[in-house]
C-alpha cells in the first residue's frame, strides 16, 4: 500500500499547531519513551503504579511498544507495517493511556479548590497525580498519532478529511461555524441538569438537612463544600456549554481585543477528550455496581443516605459525561475546516459550490476582517 510521508500528508503551514500530522508522532514516541523510562525506573527502585504490583512493569513494556507504533507513523520504515496493525495498536494505547488516567479530573478539581491532592485513604498523592497527568498526554499525544495515521493511510487530508489534495492545490481554507443542531442543545441542557441532584446532595450536607442531619456524611458549616460546588459547577456549565453556542466558536464582544476572533478548535476539545471519557465511564460503572446491588446479585453496605448520594453522583458524572462527548462530536464536525481547492484564478468558481454561510465566512477570514 502506498502511504504518503507525514510531511506530504499537508500543506506547510506558518503556525506549529496546524501541523500537529507532522510532529504528532513523533512527540507521542518520544513521551511514551520518556515516561516509560521513567515507571520503569521507579518499578526498579521498589515503587509501584497506583499501588499495584507488577503493573509498573506491564505499563513501561506497553509504552516501549506504543513508542515504536509511534515512530513507525511517521518514519520511512513503518511503511512497511501493516496498516490495520498499526492502527489497533494505536487505539489501543489512547484506551489504556485513558484507563491510567482515571480520576484525574478529581484531582485536579480537589487541586483548584483544596490546593493539594489526596488518594482514597486521605493520604498526599502528589505522585499518583504526576502518574495520571503523564498518562492524559499520552492518550491526547497518541490520539492525535492515530488520527494522523488514519487520514494518510485512507489518503485523506487530515485538516478536512476529503481525499487528499495535491501539493500546492489549496487556494484557501473556510472554516464555518455554524449552529448546534437543537438535538444537540437539548441533550447539553439534560446533562446540565444531571449534576443539579449531587450539587444539592452536597448543599444539603453543608446546612446539616435530612436525610444528611446527623450522619457520617453530615458536614455543617464546612467552607470547603460551597468552594467546591461554585469552583466546579461554573467551569464544567462554561465548557459544556462553549461546544454548543456560537460564542464557543467565535470569541463574544467582552473578551476585548479577542472579540470577532475564530476559537481554535484545540482550546475547548483537549479539555473535553481528557475528561469525558473519564467522567462517563466512572458514572456509567457507578450505576451497573449499583444496580447489581439493588438487585440483590451485590450485597448492599451502607445507609440510604450513602446511596442516595451515591446515585446522585452517579447521575451526575455519567449525564455530564456523555452530553460532553457528545456535545464534542458535534463540535468536531461542525467546525471542521474546508479546503478550498484551486489556483487563485479559479478560487471564485470553487467556492460558489459551498453553502453560502461558508463562502462569506471564507472571504471574511481570507482578507483578514473579524467574523460578527
Amino acid at each position: 500500500m502506498n502511504i504518503p510521508s507525514a510531511s506530504g500528508a499537508m500543506a506547510a503551514s506558518s503556525r506549529w499547531w496546524r501541523r500537529w500530522p507532522l510532529w504528532a508522532g513523533y512527540a507521542a514516541g518520544g513521551w511514551a519513551l520518556l515516561y516509560g523510562g521513567v515507571l520503569l525506573a521507579i518499578t526498579l527502585g521498589g515503587g509501584t503504579l497506583y499501588d499495584i504490583p507488577y503493573l509498573g512493569w506491564a505499563a513501561a513494556g506497553a509504552l516501549f511498544m506504543g513508542a515504536g507504533l509511534a515512530l513507525a507513523t511517521v518514519r520511512e520504515w513503518g511503511r512497511r507495517l501493516p496498516p490495520p496493525v498499526v492502527s489497533a495498536g494505536l487505539w489501543t494505547m489512547v484506551l489504556l493511556a485513558l484507563a491510567g488516567s482515571a480520576f484525574v479530573l478529581l484531582n485536579v478539581i480537589e487541586l483548584v479548590v483544596a490546593g493539594t491532592v489526596h488518594d482514597r485513604d486521605g493520604r498526599s498523592d502528589w505522585v499518583g497525580f504526576g502518574q495520571r497527568l503523564g498518562f492524559a498526554a499520552v492518550a491526547a499525544l497518541f490520539l492525535a498519532t492515530a488520527l494522523s495515521w488514519r487520514h494518510r493511510t485512507g489518503n485523506k487530508c487530515p485538516r478536512c478529511g476529503r481525499p487528499a489534495h495535491p501539493p500546492g492545490s489549496v487556494s484557501a481554507v473556510v472554516r464555518p461555524a455554524p449552529a448546534a443542531p437543537g438535538g444537540i442543545r437539548r441533550i447539553a441542557h439534560i446533562g446540565s441538569l444531571a449534576v443539579v441532584p449531587y450539587y444539592g446532595c452536597h448543599l444539603l450536607r453543608f446546612a446539616d438537612a435530612p436525610p444528611f442531619r446527623g450522619g457520617e456524611l453530615a458536614a455543617p458549616g464546612d467552607l470547603f463544600i460551597p468552594v467546591f460546588v461554585l469552583g466546579t459547577v461554573l467551569p464544567a456549565e462554561f465548557l459544556l456549554q462553549g461546544l454548543v453556542r456560537r460564542w464557543g466558536m467565535i470569541f463574544p464582544r467582552w473578551t476585548l481585543w479577542l472579540s470577532g476572533k475564530r476559537v481554535p478548535r484545540f482550546l475547548p476539545l483537549t479539555p473535553v477528550w481528557l475528561i469525558a471519557p473519564t467522567l462517563a465511564a466512572y458514572g456509567t460503572g457507578v450505576w451497573i455496581y449499583l444496580v447489581l446491588q439493588f438487585t440483590g446479585v451485590l450485597t448492599m453496605r451502607g445507609s440510604p443516605s450513602e446511596y442516595l448520594l451515591g446515585c446522585a453522583a452517579a447521575t451526575a458524572f455519567a449525564g455530564y459525561g456523555w452530553a460532553l462527548a457528545i456535545a464534542a462530536v458535534s463540535y468536531q464536525r461542525r467546525t471542521r475546516p474546508d479546503c478550498v481547492v484551486g489556483p487563485p484564478s479559479r478560487t471564485r468558481s470553487s467556492r460558489t459550490q459551498l453553502p453560502r454561510h461558508l463562502m462569506m465566512e471564507g472571504d471574511q477570514l481570507r482578507h483578514g476582517n473579524r467574523l460578527p
